[in-house]
């Protein structure tokens, strides 16, 4: 699979309407976030080749040469490609895609999707699904977990609906994830190499047409594209896989789930000194580590007095773990409890719109619970 990572850093909002509120978490530098976010891109998957397309505005401009080395250094041995400039036009994707030596692409328009996951065994399975899928254009909807599974058979209800306009065509339950029949143009999802050609290559833009992001690809008549679907894109078999792989660095207060419920990300403390310490299963904080406890009341981005995170040790992102200095774990801890601990925080996040409750199955819950549970290998669903 390549890595297509093609984004605009700027310190103004990439869209002022939405709510971003992150509690009480530290505001970063996106130049920062970058970082963080390229250091989990690393130790997602073994990439064929990497294309970074890094443009900075002119704030950050005397940062550039520090993240291209920055970036170098972490996909040491990796065939990457490095532009200081984001493609806009159609010949920028045109030349993107003579880059592009995989049919897979992870592709990314967003600077502040993490990788969240604690091994690679998740995302290896879904890169092997689109290679093999027969049918339509096969897209991993690889963040914004949360809400891709739980629409999966209702489709998107607006904030202000109380009920789905019609539910999902082709809607399936699989092994590795929900299925149904769409449109899916956000700028983070895994997408084979013909239908990057089929949005990018085929027909021909008018003169002065931007395109920077895969969203105005819905807008043809719009950016006045000659194209040769018209404005009619091509159905994809859209995937929401059972596990939360990639989340959005601010949270999705945008979507009303709250601080509470899928909290906004931090940085944590002595990441990029790899000087992490984890404090594991107490109730109280401590400043300068990451405090985890399954059972925590409050997340500490909704409350002062929470915990910075609700996973186990098990459940501890693979991004960490090569930073991480020292343990402090609570020796009064009970496995079981935690698991299921976890678990419930799991489903929190599935339930926490009681719009969407009536549309997901049982069967979808199920296997939600038993990939996360392939972590633990002594317990099951009883």
């Amino acid at each position: 699979m390549v890595l297509l990572f093609n984004v605009f850093l700027t310190p103004s909002p990439a869209n002022s309407n939405l709510n971003l509120e992150r509690g009480n978490l530290m505001s970063y530098s996106k130049v920062d976030v970058t970082k963080y976010s390229l250091a989990s891109l690393a130790v997602a998957y073994k990439w064929k080749r990497v294309i970074l397309n890094i443009e900075l505005a002119e704030d950050y401009k005397q940062q550039a040469e520090e993240l291209e080395q920055y970036a170098l250094a972490l996909f040491t041995g990796v065939d990457i490609q490095y532009s200081h400039k984001r493609n806009i036009t159609q010949q920028d994707w045109i030349s993107t895609y003579t880059q592009i030596n995989d049919e897979v692409i992870l592709y990314l328009g967003n600077h502040d999707h993490i990788f969240l996951d604690s091994s690679t065994d998740t995302l290896e399975e879904v890169v092997q699904i689109v290679r093999e899928h027969k049918a339509g254009y096969p897209t991993v909807a690889i963040s914004h977990w949360p809400e891709n599974i739980r629409w999966g058979k209702s489709g998107y209800i607006e904030l202000n609906e109380t009920f789905p306009r019609q539910l999902n065509t082709g809607y399936r339950v699989t092994p590795y994830g929900i299925e149904y029949s769409g449109i899916c143009i956000d700028s983070l999802i895994i997408l084979n190499k013909a239908l990057y050609k089929e949005w990018f290559l085929e027909g021909e833009w008018r003169e002065g047409t931007a395109l920077p992001r895969t969203e105005g690809i819905g807008t043809y008549t719009l950016l006045n594209i000659k194209h040769s679907i018209g404005s009619k894109l091509p159905l994809q078999t859209i995937i929401t896989p059972y596990k939360e792989l990639f989340r959005h660095f601010d949270g999705y207060m945008h979507q009303n789930i709250s601080n509470n419920i899928c909290p906004s990300l931090d940085i944590p403390p002595g990441f990029f000194e790899s000087d992490i310490k984890i404090r594991y299963g107490y109730d109280n904080r401590k400043e300068g580590c990451i405090n985890i406890n399954p059972k925590g009341e409050n997340y500490y981005a909704y409350d002062s007095n929470g915990v910075d995170c609700m996973i186990t040790l098990q459940d501890i992102p693979l991004v960490w773990k090569d930073r991480i200095k020292s343990f402090d774990i609570n020796s009064n801890i009970l496995e079981e409890e935690d698991i299921q601990h976890r678990l419930l925080r799991i489903l929190n996040m599935i339930y926490s719109d009681e719009r969407y409750n009536p549309y997901v199955e049982s069967e979808v819950q199920e296997r939600v619970l038993q990939k996360h549970l392939t972590a633990y290998k002594n317990y099951q669903l009883d």
